[in-house]
């Protein structure tokens, strides 16, 4: 039998040469067939390899990125099938990587192409916080990937009541949902990314301590720049900077995104800085508020301080919103701080630095905190009590939130917290005031009141509250002789009732029994001088010539029972508003024969409200700079404007 040559193309061929076989074999019949039958099936076998090396090359289409087209990508080698006709290659990624697609119920979709994210970053995932340690001159790389950015979204918890207000709840919830259905129909998501620093590094010279670099982050949503940061392409990417600690950045994205995290260089510094970095499709995972501290400073005496809240609600009293804020589980935290610790400086905005580094943390036995309705609106509000507290310091108070009030950590939106701009107040020098608040009958009485050290608080509470006590009951015996429950040609008033009067007469009575004290060294000129015919709590006491000494005003207390059974010694006293007798005398019915001083004895019973949020005369629940004259309301400020009239014709 002549050499059989068969060309299968692609430079290879196979060779039957039955010429080569033995003589004998060549008369085996049998032996022949055998032979035919192998070159067929080897001839069968290796057309079907060779066709399917002639199939086209298969491409993987990535997307389209700021202009970027997508990408071909050439894949070799042996290839299989997902079962819907697309050939995928075993053996050579180029760049990318086989990962099982998995529909939302968990059903397989395949084999898809994924791309393979450069090994120096890592990846952040929805609503989790990554920490890391960076120094000097070094840059840290993350990514989000475009799946993550596309992906589901995380659920929001109970979270807290509704914070009523001038808006009703149907207008917010219907503006909610506006706010919903517009990013539904966005093509792009709305990504938030956010960073803390929770340490800096140490200065090496006299440099202020705050003053060190902060931290950059720089921001790429190109596949040409997958590791973006000082020296690069700057048309690739957006760079900010942190300030007090904290980067918060809302962008539009589609696909991947691509992070640099930079410590600059410094020579003034070193060390290196600890950090959180978030990204949330949902909110930021952590979060600052720049535009109002939230947290007012009730008042202070030598070693402590107390502190509220805004109103949380403008809701009704007995109402079901009203009665969930009072009733909930304290949601706030707050921290503080001596200004003249720099520890802190340049991280006043991160919650990690705030926990791990202010001197007065949320989890100490420092700070005793609870709701109260006392105050402006007798709204539901947050009070913190702070004891510990040093002397003649001023410290900055920072409200906070633990996550997002109900749950906190990975997981969770807004789990890394929130952070309110800063507010200050300065502690006492002297040790004859003490902050005194939950009174039993003087309820609404909350500030720094004529102590002495030997008193501890519940005993101090007792005296003062079972004295002002002892005059309403009095008062309510008189009250009682008025036709209050008539016809109103027999009524006192058609404007103002019985409740109205003692109401009145109970702020005034709270007012001018339980004074607010303020330090005799404090030199403000709305402060009237007390007691100062005795001894100091040090001994010392007034030359016998002083004027202070020589004044029925100012030798004595308004309230003798502060002289005989407290004793503070000499102390200032910030008087009670005028108004406050105003409205007395305006409420009661003129038989009970109320009136209100004029003249040099109206200046030294009574002072004049601040237009700026001063507490330059005394009125229950009043907190610096909450109870100004935009939240007074109307008659609020119409007795602002009687007080400011009364100070300028006793000038006269």
């Amino acid at each position: 039998m002549p050499l059989k040559v068969l060309h299968l193309g692609k430079g290879l061929q196979l060779v039957c040469d039955f010429a080569a076989l033995p003589l004998a074999n060549r008369l085996s019949m049998r032996l022949l067939s055998i032979t035919l039958q192998y070159c067929l099936t080897a001839t069968v076998i290796t057309t079907f390899l060779l066709v399917l090396a002639s199939l086209p090359t298969a491409h993987a289409q990535g997307d389209s990125i700021h202009g970027v087209g997508a990408e071909t990508l050439n894949v070799g080698g042996p290839v299989v099938s997902d079962g819907a006709g697309l050939p995928f290659a075993l053996d050579s990624f180029n760049g990318l990587e086989l990962r099982d697609s998995v529909d939302e119920n968990g059903e397989s979709n395949g084999l898809d192409l994924v791309r393979r994210y450069p090994a120096s970053g890592t990846s952040l995932a929805n609503n989790d916080f990554q920490s890391a340690t960076i120094n000097a001159g070094a840059t840290q790389y993350w990514y989000i990937t475009s799946s993550v950015v596309n992906g589901k979204h995380g659920v929001a918890g109970k979270g807290l009541p509704a914070n009523l207000s001038s808006r009703s709840l149907d207008e917010s919830t219907e503006i909610e949902h506006d706010l919903r259905k517009r990013n539904l129909e966005k093509r792009s998501t709305t990504l938030y990314l956010s960073l803390t620093t929770c340490s800096k590094p140490t200065t090496n010279s006299t440099a202020d301590s705050g003053s060190f670099p902060q931290l950059e982050v720089y921001v790429s949503v190109s596949e040409g720049l997958e590791e973006p940061g000082p020296g690069k392409n700057d048309s690739l990417q957006n760079k900010t900077t942190a300030s007090g600690g904290y980067v918060g950045i809302a962008f539009d994205a589609d696909s991947d995104v691509y992070i640099g995290v930079t410590a600059p260089n410094s020579t003034a510094y070193s060390g290196s800085y600890n950090y959180q970095i978030a990204a949330s499709i949902d909110a930021f995972f952590h979060s600052v508020d720049d535009d109002d501290p939230f947290l007012y400073f009730v008042d202070a005496d030598h070693s402590a301080a107390l502190l509220v809240t805004d109103n949380l609600t403008q809701s009704d009293p007995g109402s079901t919103n009203y009665e969930q804020w009072m009733n909930i589980t304290p949601p706030y935290t707050m921290f503080a701080h001596n200004i003249n610790n720099t520890a802190l400086a340049g991280l006043e905005r991160s919650f990690c630095a705030l926990d791990d580094l202010s001197q007065v943390g949320r989890i100490s036995n420092s700070v005793e905190v609870g709701m109260t309705s006392r105050g402006l609106g007798n709204q539901p509000k947050e009070q913190f009590y702070i004891t510990g507290l040093n002397r003649s310091s001023t410290y900055d108070g920072i409200l906070a939130m633990v996550g997002n009030s109900t749950l906190s950590g990975n997981g969770v939106i807004g789990g890394g917290g929130k952070v309110w701009m800063p507010m200050n107040f300065t502690t006492k020098a002297d040790d004859n005031c003490a902050v005194l608040f939950n009174l039993t009958f003087c309820s609404e009485v909350a500030y720094a009141v004529p102590s002495n050290p030997k008193l501890n608080v519940s005993a101090l509470r007792d005296i003062y509250d079972k004295n002002a006590q002892t005059y309403y009951t009095n008062f309510n015996y008189s009250l009682q002789q008025i036709q209050c429950d008539t016809d109103q040609e027999s009524m006192f008033s058609l404007t103002v009732g019985c409740e109205d009067c003692a109401r009145a007469y109970k702020q005034w009575l709270c007012s001018v029994r339980i004074p607010r004290c303020a330090d005799y060294s404090n030199n403000a000129s709305y402060l009237m001088v007390r007691n100062a015919g005795q001894d100091f709590i040090n001994g010392t006491s007034l030359p016998a010539e002083s004027p202070y000494r020589q004044s029925v005003a100012t030798n004595s207390s308004r309230n003798q029972l502060i002289d005989t059974e407290i004793k503070p010694g000499p102390y200032k006293e910030i008087l009670p508003c005028l108004d406050v007798c105003h409205t007395l005398v305006k409420d009661c019915p003129m038989s009970l024969g109320f009136g209100c001083p004029t003249g040099s004895w109206a200046n030294s019973s009574y002072g004049y409200r601040d237009a700026n949020g001063d507490i330059t005369c005394s009125y229950l629940g009043a907190a610096y700079y909450l109870n100004i004259g935009a939240k007074m309301g109307v008659w609020g400020s119409v007795y602002l404007l009687v007080g400011i009239w009364g100070l300028w014709w006793s000038l006269w």
